[in-house]
């Protein structure tokens, strides 16, 4: 299997690999990070990326896998929108009223994802404070379709739809209101799920919001 199919793999697949030993979480992340630093000039799916603590990251998966204590989601890469808070991260909501944010806190689904083992290795693009079904955004330019690079990938989740579609995810989060994760996933080809209201818990940057829902986006149905 090359690097290429390596990126191509379902989360699933993946996992099951890991568990049986004849993948490393180290291997997947070193076919991922090549990946995106092959696709992504020209796709500008990313706000930040984490490849070197990714690696060391993917490391200490594997030796969770060894000692028989991994947990759910342990090693996959993961993408995280850049409208959603993480602990001392820059989060920037795809504003340069933001552009040096830091949060002190971390939204509970995302971190229900790292504390499953999942490695944030980038923060995927969204426009201004999501408020576009195009991703593109004054502090960060325009995000382009993985499949057509004269078409958006959708928004306000385009970031997350670029980079599953690319093959530099295996998961990715996002948040719709009036379709952020159903418009990108439908114009880059894979799964986007709005879950029911309350299903997922919201962040306290949006306490009232019942319109927003965070949900997942991956690359087949099994993996949301």
């Amino acid at each position: 299997m090359n690097d290429l199919d390596l990126c191509y793999m379902s989360a699933g697949e993946a996992l099951a690999a890991f568990r049986a030993k004849s993948l490393s979480p180290v291997e997947l992340m070193q076919a991922v990070i090549a990946r995106c630093e092959s696709v992504n000039p020209s796709l500008n799916a990313f706000t930040y990326t984490f490849f070197e603590r990714a690696l060391e990251q993917a490391g200490a998966a594997e030796k969770r896998y060894a000692a028989g204590e991994a947990r759910a989601l342990e090693g996959l890469p993961l993408a995280i929108k850049d409208f959603h808070a993480v602990a001392g991260e820059v989060t920037t909501l795809g504003s340069k009223i933001f552009e040096h944010n830091r949060p002190e806190n971390t939204a509970p689904t995302v971190a229900r994802l790292l504390d499953a083992g999942a490695i944030m290795h980038c923060r995927s693009t969204t426009p201004e404070f999501a408020h576009s079904p195009a991703t593109h955004s004054p502090l960060w330019g325009v995000t382009r379709n993985a499949w057509n690079l004269d078409y958006t990938p959708g928004g306000s989740s385009g970031g997350a739809g670029a980079a599953l579609a690319a093959g530099m995810t295996f998961l990715a989060d996002g948040t719709d209101a009036g379709g952020s994760v159903r418009i990108p996933a439908s114009a880059s080809g894979v799964v986007g799920y709005k879950a029911p209201f309350g299903r997922n818990p919201l962040d306290r940057d949006h306490p009232l919001e019942s319109l927003l829902h965070y949900g997942p986006m991956t690359r087949c149905v099994g993996d949301a």
